[in-house]
């Protein structure tokens, strides 16, 4: 099937999916019933289940809590808890976690190579909120060449995006020297103690250093890779299979939150700066804001983008062929009522 087909041929399948996912959904789903709750619009009685995310500190992860606490998963009639797990792939398909968010390609790899999981929707953004900064000193990307840069891990997205903005502005990887140290907050850690000289990274790091004058912001993700499909939800087949209902209930009390979340800045800002009580306040307000136009709130996944990724991923080396993704990406299950046209971030001036 041709690029320019894949949406239009996956929106047809939606609509004659949703019924049988329905008929599903009620003739009796996997799932332990706790309580019961009413359904808004037939006043039937709701099965409650439980729901089981990977626990998360990261600010874009922390909407979550927020909507638990506001109820849009209650309303669902869905009882949420909180794991940690190693790995978000092994979790979701040996049943420790039920949805995770994450990368794109890394996600859609793993199902092709043999993982029992498929993307069951985007997450409540898809474009690449990476940001490259350098320690005080280094004030443009060309001034990267033979420095030290953390790029996360090999084969990550946000490695992917770093060798791009390299790329575009004449540095080569052979350049530089690419170094592991950890997560975000160990990352940011390692420019100021001098061990690198730049890091691919998310916010509200690249915030913090400029209010603190630390660090400068150098390149935004998006601007350099604009059609580049980041942020994904992943579920297992068995899930998939057995209880349907389950991530029907979780994709709307997902879109909910987030959506409310966006359209409520006043009244969820100061939650975050509660949460993120070791980080300048003013560092996280100003990191929501600079991802805002990226915030987009669709769970639909655009199968161009996703072209597009692996297209970019098979030139990076971190992948051999393209795969036939519509065998992985299982959309019977978003909240229709967020669907939006697909849009993507213009890219960065020549």
């Amino acid at each position: 099937m041709s690029r320019s087909h894949r949406s239009s041929a996956l929106a047809s399948l939606l609509a004659a999916g949703a019924a049988v996912v329905l008929a599903a959904g009620l003739s009796g789903c996997a799932g332990t019933a706790e309580a019961s709750n009413e359904s808004p619009e037939s006043g039937a009685a709701v099965e409650r289940k439980t729901l089981v995310l990977q626990d998360s500190t990261s600010y874009t992860q922390l909407p979550l809590r927020f909507g638990v606490e506001k109820g849009f998963f209650d309303d669902e009639g869905l009882d949420v808890e909180f794991t940690q797990v190693q790995d978000a792939v092994t979790g979701v398909a040996t049943g420790e976690i039920t949805l995770a968010f994450g990368p794109t390609s890394n996600y859609l790899r793993a199902a092709a190579l043999g993982s029992p999981i498929k993307i069951v929707s985007s997450a409540f953004r898809s474009k690449g909120p990476f940001w490259l900064i350098a320690r005080d000193g280094i004030d443009s990307v060309e001034d990267l060449a033979g420095k030290t840069i953390n790029n996360v891990a090999a084969g990550s997205s946000m490695e992917t995006y770093l060798v791009k903005i390299l790329e575009e502005s004449g540095v080569s990887r052979d350049d530089v020297t690419f170094v592991n140290t950890g997560t975000a907050d160990q990352a940011y850690g390692s420019i100021l103690a001098g061990t690198v000289d730049a890091s691919i990274i998310h916010q509200p790091f690249p915030a913090l250093g400029e209010i603190e004058g630390e660090t400068t912001t150098l390149a935004r993700g998006w601007d350099f890779l604009p059609s580049y499909h980041t942020g994904v939800l992943i579920a297992s087949d068995a899930t998939i299979s057995d209880d349907p209902e389950l991530l029907e209930r979780a994709l709307r009390a997902y879109f909910t939150t987030y959506t409310y979340t966006k359209e409520h800045y006043d009244e969820y800002l100061p939650w975050l700066q509660d949460q993120l009580d070791t980080i300048d306040p003013e560092a996280v307000a100003q990191a929501i804001e600079a991802e805002d136009e990226i915030w987009d709130n669709n769970p639909d996944v655009d199968f161009d983008a996703i072209a597009d990724t692996q297209e970019i991923e098979i030139a990076v080396g971190n992948q051999e062929e393209e795969y036939d993704a519509e065998k992985f990406i299982d959309l019977r299950f978003i909240p229709q009522e967020f669907v939006k046209p697909f849009s993507s971030p213009e890219p960065k001036a020549k």
